[in-house]
């Protein structure tokens, strides 16, 4: 068999216009250096980045040019879509040319990755617009072989959470009703919760990855931070439809 495609999914780095800027005290420019160093240390390189959302903090233009300018030059295809704390359109503006790509679908063998925006103006929660779930009913009808895999920022399901299960998705239903169509849907991944989890719903893997900056204490009722490092997934998409995956702390 063909080895897996190999994907290396951040998240949330919540970069900002000045380098020296902090969040909650943590410097973010720093923490993103880091995971990315570690990352591509990795024994096998990935064949693509996947970021999902909260690129930025302060929704400026120098964030996004200091992403494209730490990711841009790693000779892989880098996929973004926007959370809660972005500007999708400062983001469109400068992370659309290759390698980088805004959203949308990428192609890789038997396996499509799509990319969605649950990106909702003035809310910390999410919503997958009536335009983005057509598109993506649209793109999992045309594609009926191979597997799925499908990105998005806000958590469909609950993370056991009061205070984080409130800034959601707030249609996670009308989106697994597009999902559970299609049988070649293979895993979900997010964003958000600044916490790792891997659960499975009908047979398609659910998963959320760490932040590469600070993490959200998990099953709390009231925000609180977690003393987690910064983390990253990586997925493995095999050509059979499984996925293998793993998280990993940053050292």
């Amino acid at each position: 068999m063909s080895p897996p495609l190999r994907i290396l999914h951040i998240t949330d780095p919540h970069l900002h216009e000045h380098r020296d800027a902090r969040m909650r005290g943590v410097n973010t420019d720093d923490t993103l250096v880091a995971t990315l160093k570690q990352a591509m240390a990795d024994a096998r390189r990935p064949d693509a980045i996947l970021a999902t959302g909260d690129l930025v903090q302060d929704e400026t233009r120098g964030g996004y040019e200091r992403f494209r300018e730490l990711t841009g030059g790693l000779g892989l295809p880098v996929y973004c879509l926007p959370g809660n704390h972005d500007s999708p359109d400062l983001m469109r503006a400068v992370l659309s040319e290759p390698p980088f790509q805004f959203c949308g679908v990428a192609q890789h063998g038997d396996w499509t990755l799509v990319m969605l925006s649950s990106f909702a103006s003035n809310e910390a929660g999410g919503v997958l617009a009536d335009p983005e779930l057509e598109f993506l009913e649209r793109t999992l009808a045309s594609r009926p072989s191979g597997h799925c895999l499908i990105a998005l920022h806000h958590q469909p399901v609950p993370m056991g959470s009061r205070w984080l299960d409130g800034v959601a998705l707030r249609n996670a239903d009308e989106f697994f009703r597009v999902c559970d169509r299609h049988t070649h849907v293979r895993g979900i991944v997010w964003g958000h919760v600044h916490q790792a989890s891997d659960r499975e719903r009908r047979g398609v893997q659910l998963m959320s990855t760490p932040s590469t900056c600070s993490q959200f204490k998990p099953e709390s009722e009231h925000f609180a931070l977690d003393a987690r490092p910064p983390g990253y997934r990586w997925l493995n998409l095999h050509t059979d439809g499984r996925i293998s995956t793993s998280v990993v702390w940053v050292a």
